[in-house]
């Protein structure tokens, strides 16, 4: 009778060696599958950033521009931009008060100081404030100019109409006084950069007002058509 003897136990070297590659084959498609899950997640992601893809999220990441609401209704200046030449500058004086002549003696101080002024009428209304100014889109750095020359509060009103030219509105506060700041004081230095004072909104920000129906012609801007054509 021939003895049964147990087969051998495989070698202890082999027998680890199977089990590490188990492990590694193991690794290989966890690793996988978090990297396809990571990709994924990129690609959803900047497809909710772009709006091609609807978020998870009801609330926006970016406010849309026709949402926005706010109540401050002065404009900022171009940024890092300093006065302009004054012979660039188209305005029209409006006298906004019973004094006589407010209108003349301000359109006498801006021409001595090279402003283009292409009118000087009664406002056909009261303002009992020092200064208002209104300007278009186009004309925000001028009206900014024009206001460094008024040493009280000016109302900076942004509205609708086309072209540079801005408005000047005398009012009773300015009246009492009637003189414009120094052409020496350090706000009319040239090199000094524009600035609001105040909280201010981009231009593409503000709600501006409507503009007059008719508007005197403003030189400045038909020069500039003129360049541009």
């Amino acid at each position: 009778m021939v003895p049964v003897t147990e087969r051998p136990n495989p070698r202890p070297d082999a027998r680890r060696a199977k089990v590490r590659r188990h492990r590694r084959e193991r690794q290989i498609i966890v690793f996988g599958v978090l990297l396809v899950l990571v990709a994924f997640a990129g690609v959803f992601a900047a497809g909710v950033y772009k709006g091609d893809v609807d978020g998870p999220f009801s609330q926006a990441f970016v406010t849309p521009a026709g949402a926005f609401e706010s109540d401050v209704t002065l404009v900022c200046p171009p940024n890092g931009k300093t006065a302009m030449q004054h012979r660039k500058v188209g305005v029209r004086v409006l006298n906004g008060t019973d004094t006589n002549g407010l209108a003349g003696s301000v359109t006498d101080e801006l021409e001595s100081r090279k402003y283009v002024v292409v009118s000087t009428e009664n406002w056909g209304r009261t303002y009992g404030d020092y200064v208002r100014l209104y300007f278009g889109p186009e004309g925000i750095r001028q009206a900014y100019t024009v206001a460094l020359n008024f040493d009280g509060e000016v109302d900076m009103v942004l509205d609708t109409r086309e072209g540079t030219l801005v408005d000047i509105v005398l009012g009773a506060g300015f009246a009492e006084d009637g003189t414009l700041r120094s052409t020496l004081d350090p706000e009319l230095d040239p090199d000094a950069v524009l600035s609001a004072n105040a909280e201010c909104l981009p231009v593409t920000l503000v709600n501006p007002e409507p503009a007059p129906r008719t508007l005197p012609d403003n030189p400045l801007d038909k020069k500039k058509n003129k360049q541009n054509a």
